[in-house]
């Protein structure tokens, strides 16, 4: 699998992809289509966020200013138009869908009025969502730097057997010499994978789909760089998703039209409260909201108990190790 996927590459130092201006720098893991969701009249959302380790700070910004890394979905070592696949080829149009379904998704459509289209979209956005935050990037190549590592013993065989004359002697001689940015393609060729991946987008779209809406009596809604929370599996008793869309709406989605009236029946203040002290438990380094009156709430509550991301549950049965702060995540 890891020697169909390495193709001859030219070797030699080439800049970061990121410093071609006519390539995207600022490659954003939670999109300013989903943020700006938060912006109020000055077209800034509150961000909150721990620069110091301690303190909570809240400062607005442009949602396009916030939630991002320079060349986070660029492949190193690789000319300009081939490192920047990830993110103009798989994440910008994902994006460019989503934000046409969560328009429509706004609008209260029944489930009749989906287009499988349509629906994918935000199915696959979600699945995006769990699975492309700088935390998880890392964790997917550390993965698959360590299943690489462990393959090269059962690859020699069938390496000396297809192996021509001026070829490096062992599979690790002729790894040596490929450049580091396989590792980045073929980790980015797995999360496209799994980003896109059928059977679970289906089960996503055959859920039941609800927005429910918080009056402007209530507190509003906040969203962070981990906005999706959901039970461990699609398939227990009362699984769900949830992801808040705006500071008034609410997305659920859940295999039993039960779940979703059980929840429909909370209080709008119980629910509320409970999804912002999900949200923000979850967080890694940003909580966004429309303003600052949540300062207090966000600094008793951010990344306090911030369970283990789809990636990470997967490498801890892999038997990898996790590259996060493993004493500040929960795993199972």
């Amino acid at each position: 699998f890891f020697m169909a996927n390495m193709l001859p590459e030219e070797h030699g130092k080439l800049e970061p992809p990121w410093q071609n201006m006519n390539e995207p720098i600022d490659h954003h893991y939670i999109p300013v289509f989903y943020l700006s969701r938060w912006a109020g009249t000055d077209g800034r959302v509150c961000r909150f966020s721990r620069p110091y380790q301690q303190e909570t700070i809240a400062k607005r910004l442009v949602p396009k200013g916030t939630a991002f890394e320079p060349g986070l979905y660029s492949a190193q070592d690789q000319p300009p138009q081939l490192a920047q696949t990830m993110e103009k080829h798989f994440m910008a149009p994902l994006d460019m869908q989503a934000a046409k379904a969560l328009d429509f998704l706004e609008s209260a459509p029944s489930e009749k009025d989906w287009t499988s289209g349509l629906r994918s979209s935000w199915s696959r956005f979600m699945l995006t969502q769990m699975l492309r935050a700088p935390e998880d990037i890392a964790q997917l190549k550390s993965a698959t730097t360590q299943d690489w590592s462990s393959a090269i013993h059962e690859l020699e065989a069938i390496y000396a057997a297809q192996r021509l004359e001026g070829d490096p002697e062992t599979v690790q001689e002729y790894l040596s010499l490929q450049s580091p940015g396989e590792i980045d393609k073929l980790s980015f060729k797995i999360a496209r994978t799994l980003m896109d991946h059928p059977a679970v987008g289906q089960t996503i779209n055959n859920m039941h789909w609800i927005v429910l809406n918080v009056s402007k009596d209530e507190l509003p809604l906040l969203t962070s760089d981990r906005p999706i929370w959901m039970t461990t599996t699609f398939f227990e008793e009362d699984a769900f998703i949830s992801m808040p869309i705006g500071p008034r709406k609410l997305f659920l989605a859940a295999p039993q039209i039960s779940t979703i009236q059980r929840i429909e029946m909370r209080s709008r203040r119980q629910l509320v409260k409970a999804v912002n002290k999900i949200v923000v438990q979850h967080s890694v380094k940003f909580v966004y909201g429309i303003d600052n009156r949540s300062l207090k709430f966000v600094q008793k509550h951010m990344a306090t108990r911030r369970h283990a991301s789809l990636l990470e549950r997967l490498a801890v049965r892999r038997g990898h190790e996790i590259v996060a702060d493993i004493d500040r995540v929960i795993i199972g």
